[in-house]
């Protein structure tokens, strides 16, 4: 019974053990085989260095002889140790993972550039596509003064320059008598000759008080009627032929007809246009009919992504439309004096709306964005040569800035130009020479 009460005791100090007691005490009594009965007292002191930093001692106590368990404990402690400290090690690389080195010598090898991250009052801005054309006062129409047919001078093809004065059509009645440009010039020189001595005539009689106030006038009125259409017809006149000249200095940007085409009078033949102001014509979803009446800022964006401010170059809002037309859109059209694309060419616009008073956003270049797998990073300078790769949240952009709902704070300098270069930078740092790939 003795035996199984001792055995009893033994259980109990083990559970106490597996339950982290620092200290136990326990009494032993053997049995031997005599039935002598040998009281052993023996009393244990276990350390043990748990995952929560706790310590325990491990030494063993006996009347009679003592163990050490030092050396298996240093062992066991120095176990433990490296195994914290390549934990650490590990922290601190994930830690670092998102700083990278990028030297100035590289930097300078490279289109680089950082910018602070700025309190703006943008709002918001509607993206949408729009059509360059020339302003009216740049475009002019050549109109067939006279019905026949249709001869090119010289060669004439559209985008050729021209200039003022420069003659561009010649028409000739053909075999239609009643349009033969020979014959209506004879008709208008002979009306303009008649008028000229009518008036002449009735201009000594009025000086004599034989013909009144009234018919001098109405003759004059008549002479300067057959004039004006004989003077006209004598520009464009020349060989038998009505011969049309260019009114402006620019270039061809329409042919509308065919050489040797059969035309009436008053048909356009060409569109001339010169270089100079033109509109940006766009059409805009009416959901967005709101933020038009808004707009406090455009920008351009052209081919290859640049960004062009409306004020850079010199432009203004010219109309906004106040009705959807048939295909329930807004017309918007700006004006820029000048612009580095032909008309005919497509643009985007990105109309900017603000936000109400005293309200500010941090806005970012749109350049200094990364996207990795529909998320976005920008890199924020720690030092001339130490970025940290942060994740942020956007809002909309304007074409050349783009709000920072989260991840940025203003004032804080990021890569603006040249975070690519910086993104692959990290990659390639990122790889594990020991473990053979990429964390």
């Amino acid at each position: 019974m003795k035996r199984i009460f001792y055995y009893a005791l033994a259980a109990v100090a083990a559970l106490s053990i597996a339950g982290c007691n620092h200290s136990h005490n326990h009494e032993h009594e053997h049995t031997h085989a005599n039935d002598e009965h040998v009281s052993e007292s023996a009393h244990h002191t276990h350390s043990h260095v748990h995952a929560d930093g706790e310590e325990c001692d491990g030494s063993h106590s006996h009347d009679g002889h003592s163990h050490s368990h030092d050396t298996n404990m240093e062992a066991h402690s120095h176990e433990h140790k490296e195994h914290s400290h390549s934990h650490d090690e590990h922290a601190h690389s994930h830690e670092g993972a998102n700083v990278v080195s990028f030297p100035l010598e590289l930097q300078k090898k490279i289109d680089f550039a950082v910018e602070k991250a700025i309190a703006s009052n943008f709002d918001g801005a509607v993206k949408v596509a729009g059509r360059v054309s020339a302003t009216p006062d740049n475009v002019t129409t050549v109109v067939a003064t006279a019905a026949g047919r249709v001869h090119y001078v010289g060669n004439l093809v559209e985008g050729k320059g021209v200039r003022v004065d420069d003659a561009l059509f010649r028409i000739d009645g053909g075999d239609v008598t009643e349009n033969d440009a020979a014959v209506k010039f004879a008709a208008a020189e002979s009306e303009y000759m008649f008028a000229k001595a009518d008036y002449e005539r009735k201009s000594s009689l009025y000086d004599n008080d034989i013909v009144s106030q009234k018919e001098l006038q109405a003759a004059e009125a008549a002479l300067r009627q057959s004039e004006a259409h004989y003077k006209s017809m004598q520009r464009t006149f020349s060989n038998g032929d009505m011969v049309l000249k260019s009114a402006i200095s620019g270039y061809v940007a329409t042919l509308m007809v065919d050489n040797g085409e059969y035309v009436a009078a008053g048909t356009p033949l060409a569109v001339l246009q010169r270089q100079g102001e033109v509109n940006i014509e766009a059409e805009v979803p009416v959901r967005y009919a709101k933020n038009l009446r808004n707009i406090s800022s455009v920008n351009i964006e052209l081919a290859g992504n640049e960004v062009i401010a409306l004020d850079e170059l010199g432009g203004h809002v010219v109309a906004v439309g106040y009705a959807a037309n048939s295909c329930n859109m807004i017309p918007v059209t700006v004006a820029v004096k000048e612009l580095p694309v032909p008309p005919g060419a497509i643009v985007t616009l990105h109309l900017a709306s603000s936000l109400p008073q005293g309200r500010l956003c941090v806005a970012v270049p749109r350049t200094a964005l990364v996207e990795e797998m529909g998320n976005y990073f920008v890199f924020v300078r720690q030092c001339d040569d130490s970025f940290e790769k942060r994740e942020v949240v956007i809002g909309s952009t304007d074409g050349r800035y783009t709000q920072i709902l989260k991840g940025v704070h203003e004032g804080e300098m990021v890569v603006s130009k040249g975070a690519v270069s910086l993104k692959l930078s990290q990659g390639a740092a990122a790889i594990d020479p020991h473990a053979g790939h990429v964390h």
